[in-house]
């Protein structure tokens, strides 16, 4: 047993570096600048711009800017950008589909791009930001910048209101990759971070009930990186528990640091986020229909529940007589 959890460990950790590796920041920084007019044009230094890279140049590799920093030193200015950037440069969810049209949208489009924006004003842990028709439940991270190469995320934060023109969010504390071993920071959001929303949305997991759902998805969200089910799977099965419940599903998801999670049930995909499990977005899903898998498809068999969890009990009796659809309507609050 110790053994098999070791591995899913391994394969948890490559599979968090790939997600990593799909949305990629950095900073690129230059000092002692003349002019303003000169920062298009001049090389920049850091880790990816590495005195070689202007702001055109790293626009034009797909990298968006998030942030910019200006700060006048004598008669020169220092500049910073925060670039952020998913591998794949399409951004909507919508854009995926593929050629068999098999995906249906149910409302507004919804899109897995990051978007970015300072911080100009904060009241009762909460900040009005110029960015609308937000979807409530909608996610982020707020990321303070030091000088040149150097940022901290110091907050989570979720959308609770917006209009055509405005939004507002609320930050709660980003617990996300705790280590105990590893010193934490005590700083707050303040005025100049910056806020951004739908961090890691194309990093997901998915539960579907039968091998042809979770390929069918696969196939039509290309831009998402989804960890494999199997993963999850067992861990449940080194748990002992075989019918997760949302709080299983959530941290695990917030553990490997994926930003959405999709539910393939009831001929729909939903599409929540993994932080606050709102609902962000639903599709109409067509698949072929066959017998459903419990807890979800995986290719790990015989996830038991223990004998000594007598707590656990009355969960399991309750649930083992729900079917797959039934289960998951309950997880999601749709029933």
């Amino acid at each position: 047993m110790k053994k098999m959890f070791n591995k899913v460990l391994f394969l948890s950790a490559a599979v968090l570096l790939s997600n990593n590796l799909l949305a990629q920041e950095t900073i690129c920084f230059k000092n002692g600048l003349e002019k303003p007019s000169l920062i298009e044009t001049t090389p920049l230094d850091g880790e990816v711009c590495k005195g070689i890279q202007t702001l055109e140049d790293m626009k034009n590799s797909g990298w968006e800017v998030l942030d910019i920093k200006l700060e006048p030193v004598g008669n020169k200015f220092n500049y910073s950008y925060y670039f952020y950037k998913n591998d794949n440069n399409q951004s909507s969810v919508a854009s995926q589909k593929s050629a068999n049209q098999q995906l249906t949208l149910s409302k507004g489009e919804f899109s897995i791009k990051p978007i970015g924006v300072k911080i100009t004003n904060i009241d009762n842990n909460k900040s009005n930001v110029d960015v609308g028709n937000l979807i409530v439940g909608q996610s982020g991270i707020v990321v303070h910048i030091y000088d040149n190469d150097k940022r901290l995320i110091v907050s989570n934060a979720k959308v609770v209101s917006s209009n055509a023109n405005s939004s507002v969010v609320e930050f709660f504390p980003f617990n996300d990759l705790s280590q105990d071993a590893l010193p934490t920071s005590n700083r707050s959001v303040a005025i100049n971070d910056v806020l951004i929303l739908n961090y890691m949305y194309n990093s997901s997991l998915l539960i579907a009930p039968t091998l042809d759902s979770f390929q069918t998805v696969r196939e039509n969200f290309k831009l998402n990186n989804f960890m494999h089910s199997d993963i999850f799977a067992a861990k449940l099965k080194v748990e002992n528990k075989p019918y997760p419940t949302k709080e299983d599903i959530q941290k695990f998801a917030i553990e490997q640091n994926l930003g959405t999670i999709f539910f393939v049930l009831d001929n729909k995909v939903y599409v929540v986020d993994t932080k606050t499990f709102t609902i962000l977005e639903s599709y109409a899903f067509a698949y072929e229909s066959s017998e459903k898998q419990m807890p979800f498809y995986t290719r790990v068999e015989e996830i038991e529940e223990s004998i000594f969890n007598l707590s656990f009990f009355d969960f399991f009796t309750e649930n083992k007589k729900l079917s797959y659809d039934e289960y998951y309507k309950r997880i999601l609050g749709l029933k």
